[in-house]
């Protein structure tokens, strides 16, 4: 196996804990074809990320001096790859043995099929789906695609998703780099949204990888519900409504005031912080130094199947879901 031609480079962004890094990369020894493994240490304490990838042959990691987040590790490690082909891998997932092989299979560059979703699991319930990819309304707020679905329900097939969440994800690694990779300003939560609307404005597609899968422990860094989490999630919401100008229409306005409304309110009673509200005032802020983006087409008819209330049920379903674990 050692002989033949990578399949993939598998990229990394981890400050450890050592066991759940060991996990992921137990599951990536175990893959059924070659692939390269870059993790990228954000500075972990006692500089453990290296030495767990040091017991791993096809691993090897590059040290930070900070904790930089998401996109600027990712975007270091894309350009470094060997591969033609990306798999995005977050350190909080285990991949089953055919992942990769799998992942990367359902990209079709020629075709516009530069972007693959695979189908992560719940780890406490591997019945359900955590997350197959992400899917957009016309406000452009995001939701987990098919979060909360049995897995059962693959089998009688399901549409693409809009683009693929980057906690498990394939990019072509020529596309990804001719828009720019991540935007560096988004910290984490959000760059994987805005990466997307720029694939799809170049004309790439997602393809469904619905026999790629693993385990997800949802928001294992941060916490889910953490004042943490939720204002690096406002912050990225902010910007990139700024950035896209999603805000330029009034209908689209009075929709997005609307949602956001509800989500820190809920994040107030249930969450007992408020954040979100501070990250996307500092967000919206941000995003008037961003290079500014047409609001995208495909996303004027987007979420019609999906409504507001029925994702936002399955948030907090995944929320009840979580708590009842602790």
């Amino acid at each position: 196996m050692e002989d033949r031609p990578i399949a993939a480079s598998v990229i990394v962004a981890s400050r450890g804990p050592r066991e759940r890094l060991t996990r992921l990369l137990d599951s990536l020894a175990a893959q059924t074809v070659p692939h390269e493994t870059i993790v990228v240490d954000n500075a972990s304490p006692g500089s453990v990320v290296g030495e767990v990838c040091s017991g791993y042959g096809f691993a090897r990691s590059i040290r930070l001096d900070r904790n930089a987040g998401f996109s600027v590790p990712v975007n270091l490690a894309a350009r470094e790859a060997a591969s033609a082909a990306l798999v995005l891998i977050n350190d909080d997932c285990v991949c089953d043995t055919d992942y990769v092989e799998r992942v990367v299979a359902a990209l079709d560059p020629p075709a516009g099929i530069v972007m693959a979703s695979s189908v992560m699991r719940d780890v406490a319930d591997p019945s359900l789906i955590d997350s197959a990819g992400m899917e957009l309304d016309r406000t452009m707020l995001v939701y987990d695609y098919l979060n909360g679905f049995p897995v059962s329900s693959l089998a009688d097939g399901q549409p693409d998703p809009f683009g693929p969440s980057a906690a498990a994800a394939a990019f072509d690694r020529d596309a990804f780099l001719a828009v720019g990779g991540f935007d560096e300003r988004i910290f984490a939560y959000w760059e994987d949204v805005d990466l997307v609307l720029r694939l799809r404005a170049e004309g790439g597609r997602c393809r469904l990888a619905a026999d790629a899968g693993g385990t997800h422990e949802h928001s294992a860094t941060l916490g889910s519900g953490s004042a943490a989490k939720n204002y690096l999630t406002g912050w990225g919401r902010g910007y990139t409504l700024r950035k896209w100008g999603v805000m330029s229409s009034p209908g689209r306005a009075a929709s997005v005031l609307v949602r956001e409304a509800v989500i820190c309110a809920g994040q107030a009673v249930i969450d007992r912080n408020v954040s979100g509200v501070k990250g996307r005032i500092r967000g919206w802020r941000a995003g008037e130094e961003a290079e500014a983006e047409p609001y995208p087409a495909d996303l004027a008819t987007a979420g019609r199947g999906s409504p507001l209330l029925s994702n936002l049920g399955r948030r907090l379903a995944r929320r009840r879901r979580l708590a009842a674990r602790n």
